[in-house]
């Protein structure tokens, strides 16, 4: 790999791209351009046709991936990205529907490499809609490639997880309530010692 996080990632990332286009679409699909971006969770993957022109001519698509979903199961994210894959072989080798649409064609390719339409993500969930989801057929070639895989096809560097790490406390957090008996109240250092103005007494540290 790359001696940089960009090239580390985005090479394993055509990587794993090279491996399912192989394994499952018999190396049929086109290089494409491998992306990351995502406006929310619910949002894993995204197919986009003919997004990117070079400069001295010729178009290619977009395949991309949320980045703040990576902290998840390998086979997960590997399935999503195979999930727009399908998208890509509908749009080059089949007939795309409009935009966002998963239809029974698009379906039945996700049938056939081993991934389960669901609007859900589970078994039981509607097939063909505009927000669509899949679980892994366990029987299926994308099992079967993901259990062949060699085991350094992988991304080095997830994101996701980030938000779970969690913060110190606040400075505010750190102060210590204290209350005397006539009714007043400070807030303070922990194990401050404070004199009531009003009465004279001492305050205590509540908590």
């Amino acid at each position: 790999m790359g001696s940089t996080p960009t090239l580390d990632q985005f090479q394993a990332y055509q990587v794993a791209y090279d491996y399912f286009n192989r394994e499952l679409f018999d190396a049929q699909l086109k290089p494409c351009l491998l992306n990351f971006r995502g406006k929310h969770k619910r949002n894993m993957g995204l197919f986009w046709p003919r997004r990117w022109m070079r400069v001295d001519g010729g178009v290619t698509h977009e395949i991309a991936l949320n980045p703040d979903v990576l902290d998840r199961p390998l086979a997960d994210t590997f399935s999503t990205l195979v999930h727009e894959m399908v998208h890509q072989w509908q749009q080059d080798y089949a007939t795309p529907p409009r935009g966002g649409y998963h239809d029974r064609e698009w379906g039945t390719k996700m049938l056939a490499v081993g991934l389960v339409p669901s609007d859900t993500g589970k078994p039981g969930g509607k097939r063909t809609g505009q927000q669509m989801s899949h679980y892994i057929d366990p029987d299926g070639l994308f099992q079967k490639a993901l259990d062949r895989m060699p085991a350094d096809v992988r991304l080095p560097w997830l994101s996701g997880g980030l938000s779970a790490v969690p913060k110190p406390p606040s400075k505010n957090k750190m102060k210590v309530k204290y209350t005397c008996t006539c009714g007043q109240t400070v807030w303070g250092k922990a194990e401050m010692a404070v004199i009531c103005g009003e009465c004279g007494e001492s305050f205590a540290a509540c908590g």
